[in-house]
């Protein structure tokens, strides 16, 4: 099964946030964005070991799942 993951890249590599992502790949992440300005790289793994795997990267401050948001429709409450 494939999970959606968001991986938070430490401060003192967020200037090489592409190396990153290389190691991610290296390591079999589907490297989905990189996006540079937030240090956060999203993607998905395989298996519940390779988030483990992951965290233990040069680089990387926490994996999570990705989380989805949704703006609310207007109703009778909004606006």
């Amino acid at each position: 099964m494939t999970e959606h993951v968001t991986i938070s890249v430490d401060d003192a590599h967020v200037a090489r946030i592409q190396e990153v992502a290389e190691r991610l790949r290296a390591a079999g992440m589907d490297v989905q964005q990189v996006l540079a300005p937030l240090g956060v790289i999203t993607g998905s793994i395989g298996t519940g070991e390779l988030r483990a795997a992951l965290g233990a990267l040069d680089g990387v401050a926490a994996v999570e799942p990705r989380r989805t948001f949704r703006p609310r429709t207007a109703g009778p409450d909004i606006g």
